[in-house]
């Protein structure tokens, strides 16, 4: 998916910074407790929102569904500084935010930044979602209050992706990852 230099560099660090939280040191699976664990935290990290957003965003994972793919795919490829970055009132329009983040959203829009910070926090959900050329990692499906989906469905849904991705990339003559 194409993306802005912005989005590109910030998608990488937040796929890291998902990858540290996703075991703990005896590599047992620990992301839904290191989730509820930054969620509670959120007023002592808000500061970084501006100079580490990767470490603030993973508050919000699995909080949106984005019914208006166009034009999130649209979102990526913007950067902050082009007058073109959409703002929050636009951008929440696009998407739908569950419920238990609600709080959340409020504490960060409460801060200065705090508009442009929701937009990128979208932005890079729908690209860890949606970006089958990045890392995905190994999510934990029900790492969202209350879990929505079950293992074996979100597996599948990962596989689909990559299956569909991997035949667009045969149908355009690349060597498609199976090979």
């Amino acid at each position: 998916m194409k993306q802005s230099y912005y989005f590109s560099n910030l998608s990488s660090s937040y796929d890291a910074e998902i990858q540290d939280l996703l075991n703990d040191s005896e590599g047992k699976s620990a992301l839904k407790a290191r989730l509820a664990e930054k969620r509670q935290e959120l007023k002592s990290i808000l500061p970084m929102i501006e100079c580490a957003p990767e470490m603030v965003v993973p508050v919000f994972y699995d909080a949106f569904a984005f019914p208006h793919p166009k034009a999130m795919a649209a979102a990526v490829q913007c950067e902050p500084d082009d007058g073109e970055f959409p703002d929050w009132g636009e951008l929440s329009a696009l998407v739908k935010l569950e419920s238990w983040a609600q709080p959340l959203l409020d504490a960060v829009l409460a801060e200065r930044g705090g508009d442009e910070f929701m937009v990128t926090v979208a932005c890079l959900e729908f690209l860890r979602k949606f970006d089958t050329a990045s890392a995905a990692p190994a999510a934990e499906d029900d790492a969202a209050e209350g879990g929505r989906q079950d293992d074996e469905d979100g597996d599948d849904d990962e596989r689909d992706l990559g299956e569909a991705g991997d035949d667009w990339l045969a149908d355009q003559g690349f060597d498609s990852a199976k090979s």
